[in-house]
């Protein structure tokens, strides 16, 4: 069995992603492993944690489209966008209706900018928006490029609302919440978070953290080459393989790709590598 790979945890609510990573690094005994797209300690759901090499692909993961399912709170907010600190605004306001939100749905979808929340982890001049924030220094924030690709009410029990949305990479939903509110002309923070897919990977395939352990972790690690089962693949020979073990282009009789995981004749995942004028050249070699 390969000595690298992907675990699908499901966060628990209440640690940092980094956290996870620190038990699975005990757990597995293996220094070398992060994970991908940052849950924050009140969020839950899909965390997928590179294993050893792994850790290298992990931008493969982290720009891919993310679901989630979001509960908030009208009438109040908070600093941080979240239930994680004491409320620093109340409303009044009248009593929502399904048809109320409903109508805004065309709205939502439509955004294709979103400034960042001044609680999030966006670097401003090599320093992360929060640390300004904390320290209660301004900083301007440029809005970004983001898609809302599908957005659901799933709960409405005044003052809550439960919605499912999928979005873009850099899209923060504890902002998607409060620029929904202002919509419906009112106030609203994000009191529960869960994500639930990453591209095509689901919350089913995950464990809970605290089910996987020293003599099981092996048996939910995912070998690249099943973890990325739709991508074009390469199956090459002894010669080649010195060539790509040494980071060196060859030939091959295959039209230009931009992206392909080659393998060895056992099926293990050796790294990917690019096609272009029938020349394959190595991007990431992992023997």
């Amino acid at each position: 069995m390969s000595d690298y790979g992907i675990i699908l945890i499901d966060k628990p609510v209440g640690i940092t992603s980094f956290e996870v990573v620190k038990k699975i690094r005990k757990i597995t005994g293996i220094r070398k492993i992060g994970h991908t797209g940052t849950l924050d300690p009140f969020a839950s759901g899909l965390l997928p944690v590179c294993i050893g090499k792994a850790t290298r692909i992990s931008s493969k993961l982290s720009g891919r489209e993310k679901e989630y399912v979001v509960t908030i709170q009208f009438g109040i907010r908070t600093n941080t966008g979240d239930n994680t600190v004491s409320i620093i605004e109340t409303k009044d306001i009248p009593e929502l209706t399904l048809a109320n939100i409903e109508e805004i749905i065309p709205q939502i979808l439509a955004i294709k900018e979103q400034v960042p929340h001044k609680f999030s982890a966006v670097k401003v001049n090599g320093k992360k928006a929060y640390e300004f924030a904390r320290a209660d220094e301004h900083v301007e924030l440029k809005p970004r490029s983001i898609k809302i690709l599908s957005f659901k009410i799933l709960k409405l029990e005044f003052p809550y609302l439960t919605y499912q949305t999928k979005v873009s990479k850099g899209t923060y939903i504890r902002s998607l919440t409060e620029t929904i509110a202002e919509k419906l002309n009112t106030i609203a923070t994000t009191i529960e978070l869960r994500r639930t897919e990453i591209g095509d990977i689901k919350i089913e395939s995950a464990i809970k953290l605290n089910e996987i352990n020293s003599t099981n972790w092996q048996d939910h690690m995912i070998p690249l080459n099943q973890f990325f089962r739709d991508m074009q693949r390469l199956v090459i020979t002894e010669t080649e393989f010195n060539h790509f073990q040494n980071g060196r282009s060859f030939e091959v009789d295959t039209e230009d790709i931009e992206e392909i995981m080659i393998l060895d004749a056992k099926g293990m995942c050796l790294g990917f590598a690019s096609i272009d004028g029938n020349l394959l050249k190595p991007r990431i070699v992992f023997i």
